[in-house]
């Protein structure tokens, strides 16, 4: 099963900024959670079943831990505090992704799981989440898992398209959240229709928005001067990203292919 490490990283913040202190409980069992100690994470989470925290990493542990893996035990747990309103929206929130994305992925993989996965609509969960807290990191990974599959899908259309292109100009949270997303349309644009010119605009407001990893900041300019030099044929912008991307990664591998497209493009107007 694979493991989103969105629900990691968001415990692993919970149990740090906790205000509670250091030896508090829910603090304890987050940390080991969101350190894969599953052992420890399923202890604590007995001891107190009273916190929303220990239903909730009670579940996930269930999930991921291959060494006491039950799933369908802890789909239900996630189910249940999903759906439950006194319950932190924080942690209902992780409950659904988690489980919509067990589901999903479980769905993908019948020759293992069989029909395991179909106890629960994934695409359900990640449209309530989307109610639930739009403009949240939340709401951008369920639209994310959401999207990719339908628009990988033999009848993606043009909604699909349309949907992604809404999602991001409706955006109301912190737009650094959307990155991921312009990769995502990046990606299916040039997959599924070979539509180079708005990639490569997806893969621009990406790039100035920022990547969370240097080094797909570093991959992306490059294929952002890449696809308007070979693609789109906008040699004056492709000059300006190239540059860029000299200025910025000047000793990286593709450095050298950098300047020789920057010698070509100087070599075709000279010939003009």
């Amino acid at each position: 099963m694979v493991k989103s490490t969105w629900g990691v990283v968001l415990l692993a913040a919970a149990a740090m900024g906790a205000a509670a202190a250091e030896e508090a409980p829910a603090v304890k069992l987050l940390r080991s959670y969101s350190q894969m100690n599953y052992p420890v994470a399923r202890k604590l989470a007995e001891e107190h079943p009273e916190l929303p925290e220990s239903r909730l990493v009670s579940g996930l542990c269930d999930l991921y831990d291959r060494a006491n893996q039950k799933i369908e035990a802890g789909q239900t747990k996630l189910m249940e505090l999903f759906m439950d309103q006194s319950v932190p929206l924080r942690y209902r929130l992780q409950a659904g992704l988690s489980l919509a994305r067990t589901s999903q992925l479980m769905k993908q993989r019948r020759d293992i799981y069989g029909t395991k996965g179909d106890k629960y609509e994934h695409d359900e969960i990640y449209e309530k989440i989307l109610k639930l807290a739009p403009g949240t990191q939340a709401a951008r990974d369920a639209f994310f898992y959401m999207m990719r599959e339908h628009m990988e899908s033999p009848k993606s259309s043009e909604e699909m398209f349309n949907r992604v292109e809404q999602f991001i100009a409706d955006f109301k949270g912190d737009r650094k959240l959307l990155p991921p997303i312009h990769l995502l349309a990046e990606y299916e644009y040039i997959n599924m229709r070979r539509d180079y010119r708005t990639a490569v605009r997806h893969l621009i407001d990406g790039y100035e928005l920022g990547f969370a990893n240097p080094s797909e900041d570093r991959s992306a300019l490059f294929r952002i001067g890449f696809f308007l030099y070979k693609k789109v044929g906008d040699l004056p912008l492709a000059v300006k990203y190239f540059n860029e991307y000299l200025k910025k990664y000047p000793f990286s591998a593709q450095a050298v292919v950098a300047q020789r497209f920057l010698n070509e493009i100087k070599a075709k107007g000279k010939q003009k």
